[in-house]
């Protein structure tokens, strides 16, 4: 896939499903073996980035900012979002930029993977040559873990927290 950035920004393909090159599937560590539960509609995903070495909190949210998973909980496609080829603010291509990818689903659950390093962005070429071609993001070759808090211990920090309150309030 190729595509050209619009006003000088540079862009990166971000896709966690490419034939031969990345598997970074998207499972619970609840999920058997080769399955996965996160998928359509329930689950979603969302991009920021910057300027490599940018902060984690100062990362900005790309163009498109999101994309929705390829398949319904436990079929083939589950655990893998559509992929784009998104704009990175304030980066010029051939620059490198640093990606995050967050992870949402059901009652306002989120969780950050990354950032991933995107090394050239695509664009045109600030030389006057060719367009660059955006990156692959690296995102690798293992599945990536979405881990949900059982409720035993979401019951057990709430118990915790309503006895400090507790005490706090007998002083």
């Amino acid at each position: 896939m190729v595509a050209l950035a619009a006003h000088g920004q540079g862009t990166v393909n971000i896709n966690n499903r490419v034939t031969g090159t990345t598997v970074a599937r998207f499972v619970l560590d609840t999920d058997a073996a080769n399955t996965s539960s996160i998928g359509t509609p329930d689950w979603s995903v969302q991009f920021f980035g910057g300027p490599a070495g940018t902060a984690v909190g100062s990362l900005v949210p790309l163009t498109p900012a999101g994309s929705t998973f390829r398949g319904a909980a436990g079929s083939t496609s589950a655990g893998f979002f559509t992929g784009v080829d998104a704009t990175v603010p304030g980066v010029a291509p051939g620059a490198n930029a640093d990606v995050l990818v967050k992870v949402l689903g059901p009652a306002g659950f989120s969780q950050d993977f990354g950032p991933f390093p995107a090394l050239g962005l695509g664009g045109t070429n600030p030389t006057g040559g060719p367009p660059l071609t955006p990156p692959q993001l690296a995102m690798g070759n293992a599945n990536l873990t979405v881990v949900i808090p059982e409720p035993a211990t979401l019951a057990l920090g709430a118990l915790g927290l309503g006895a400090v309150l507790f005490l706090r309030r007998r002083k």
